[in-house]
């Protein structure tokens, strides 16, 4: 890791889970994070329910719920990416905290 993204690093760790959160997206949206591209092992290959996936890492729902990120995202080694929630109406939301930190992990 690069001294510039450990300070950055430490800085999302000193704010609001969810400040952090949202930076860490406009900062991928942004070009500031160094992404390595994508993960083609042959022997990490993957299908799944049809599909062909370079790799079984994936980004789970709820990281990018607006598909704001996909582009940066699709550049940070997934083998697929889960975007969203679809609703056909916009939804209020869980109320917060909604973001947490385990720091003894």
């Amino acid at each position: 890791m690069k001294p510039l993204e450990r300070l950055g690093l430490a800085l999302l760790h000193r704010i609001d889970p969810e400040r952090a959160h949202g930076l860490s997206l406009l900062a991928l949206r942004a070009g500031l994070a160094s992404l390595p591209g994508p993960v083609d092992v042959p022997r990490l290959h993957t299908t799944l329910a049809g599909m062909s996936l370079l790799n079984p890492v994936g980004l789970a729902a709820g990281y990018d719920k607006n598909a704001t990120a996909i582009a940066p995202l699709s550049r940070a080694g997934f083998g697929f990416i889960e975007v969203g929630a679809a609703t056909p109406l916009p939804q209020p939301g869980n109320d917060k905290p909604r973001l947490f930190r385990l720091t003894q992990d």
